[in-house]
């Protein structure tokens, strides 16, 4: 037999089963008897037959309304951000080690999550991730109605039904301000995200808040994108002000090496001797010696790991309770920030 041919057809003839247990046994968390699954798969072996992922996921619902479709959508902004290039290699790899295949979109912003979801729910996904964005009201019921479980990576909504796991962005905040603070600054300025992006604005919330416990006012505050440029350029209009900032918190580490580019090659500033200089997120590039930078670190691993083993209890158990998990950052300091007052 050609083995260009083979069908699932013929693995159910070679096995002596239906084509739905062909089916099922492809299917992680399908209903099968150990048996029937051994047999089936030592015939699809003997035959040479690989099944079509997508196809078998397009079609699985249409066969058994409780058979799942091995996919979960993983929605993700800002891709070439390496906090979540890392993030992406980190959930493919655990939602894999689960037994389901991920199904990856990307969009340039947060009004797209919804189309985003539409396209992802013609695959018949068995559960989606939503990274750094939320979406709509109606998108949320949608999700529920179709059983459709939904995990907010790094971003929470305290008003949808939907999973969450996030840093605590403002105590996160407020740790930089501290560390800041300690070391005598008061000529502080803040690098965040677009006017509505809500993870920069509770980082920014916190660290005002702890600033202005100790009588300190923000002196200035930047807009970027959380792209290398924005960091770089928001350094330049910083020190073009006649009252320079004496420190800089940056709401992602990507804009901070933005800032330290602009600083060190085109105003011939040193970090740590004419100002500190402190990230979020703790990438990789963080800690390369040319960088030195000081940051509050997110511990991905374990919130990749919540985050997966919750969705998949949850597409197991589509009545467990909606769960949102926090997680505390850590200052890991460097050479970018002095640390004693003057």
């Amino acid at each position: 037999m050609n083995k260009k041919s083979i069908t699932s057809y013929d693995v159910a003839k070679a096995a002596g089963v239906s084509q739905s247990a062909v089916s099922r046994a492809f299917s992680p968390g399908a209903s099968i008897a150990k048996a029937t699954r051994d047999r089936v798969l030592q015939a699809a072996s003997d035959l040479g037959y690989q099944p079509n992922a997508i196809a078998r996921s397009m079609s699985s619902a249409r066969i058994e309304t409780q058979q799942k479709s091995g996919m979960v959508g993983v929605v993700v902004t800002r891709l070439q951000d390496p906090f979540f290039s890392r993030t992406i290699a980190g959930l493919s790899q655990n939602i894999q080690a689960r037994g389901w295949q991920m199904l990856l979109f990307t969009v340039e912003s947060e009004s797209e999550v919804d189309a985003a979801m539409n396209s992802l729910m013609q695959y018949k996904i068995d559960g989606a991730i939503i990274m750094s964005a939320i979406l709509s009201d109606q998108m949320a019921e949608t999700c529920q109605l179709r059983g459709i479980p939904v995990m907010l990576y790094n971003r929470s909504a305290d008003g949808l039904n939907v999973n969450s796991v996030q840093i605590d962005n403002v105590e996160g905040g407020r740790l930089a301000a501290e560390f800041l603070l300690e070391a005598g600054h008061e000529r502080i300025a803040f690098v965040g995200g677009e006017e509505d992006d809500e993870t920069s604005k509770a980082r920014e919330s916190g660290f005002v808040d702890r600033l202005s416990e100790d009588g300190i006012k923000l002196l200035f505050h930047e807009e970027g994108n959380y792209t290398f440029e924005s960091g770089r350029e928001a350094a330049l209009r910083l020190f073009s002000r006649n009252q320079r900032p004496d420190a800089i918190f940056c709401a992602s580490d990507v804009m901070a090496l933005g800032v330290l580019h602009a600083a060190r090659y085109e105003l011939g500033l040193e970090v740590q001797k004419d100002f500190s200089l402190l990230g979020f997120d703790d990438i990789p590039e963080a800690s390369w010696p040319g960088h030195s930078l000081t940051t509050i670190r997110q511990p991905i691993r374990r919130m990749i790991v919540e985050a997966v083993d919750v969705l998949v209890e949850n597409m197991q158990d589509p009545e467990m309770l909606t769960r949102r998990t926090s997680f505390a950052g850590k200052l890991i300091l460097r050479g970018s920030c002095r640390r004693t007052v003057l």
